[in-house]
């Protein structure tokens, strides 16, 4: 019996693990949240600074280098690629995160509260802040900040290889260990 609870402890792991590794994760202040309300001029990727010492962090980071994200260039212009500047530490020790409306972000509230908005689809005033799409009003009293999520490409490679590997070696150790026998017949 305990053998069994083992192997479903294992198996909640693993399938956690494979929902959770494919990001990066970062806190960002409520000054910083107000960069991504609907009301501040239209962009495809706004620039936030997350991490910084001081503020209460959920979560610790994870370097990701290397990641292309497209940024307007100017009004009228076509989008252009460029480095993202994740992960490179700034010398007031914030870490700038590329914000779009692919990240997920969960605002946190001082009650321990996790409640999902869309950047670019909510609007702060200095009492509340109230998201429509998820039919959310909070007072800014209790809103601590917010975490953004940013999808991390050598975490997703990694675990997919991971899996990939066990289940291979799963099925190479079932056909070693197997007892000879007539099969199905």
């Amino acid at each position: 019996m305990f053998l069994r609870n083992k192997k479903f402890i294992a198996l909640i792991v693993v399938t956690s693990f494979t929902q959770f590794a494919c990001y990066n994760t970062y806190f960002i202040s409520t000054t910083e949240l107000s960069k991504l309300e609907s009301d501040v001029e239209p962009r495809e990727v706004v620039e936030v600074l997350a991490d910084c010492p001081g503020s209460k962090s959920a979560y610790r980071s994870v370097s990701l280098h290397g990641t292309q994200w497209a940024e307007v260039a100017g009004e009228g212009s076509a989008a252009s690629d460029q480095t993202s500047s994740a992960d490179v530490p700034r010398a007031d020790g914030c870490t700038a995160v590329p914000v779009s409306t692919a990240n997920p972000v969960t605002v946190r509230t001082s009650d321990g509260g996790a409640h999902r908005v869309t950047p670019f689809n909510f609007v702060m005033s200095e009492s509340q802040l109230v998201s429509p799409e998820y039919d959310l009003l909070l007072s800014m009293s209790v809103v601590e900040g917010a975490d953004v999520k940013q999808f991390s490409t050598w975490k997703t490679v990694a675990t997919i290889t991971g899996v990939s590997v066990l289940t291979i070696g799963t099925f190479i150790g079932i056909s070693l260990l197997a007892p000879e026998g007539d099969g199905f017949k």
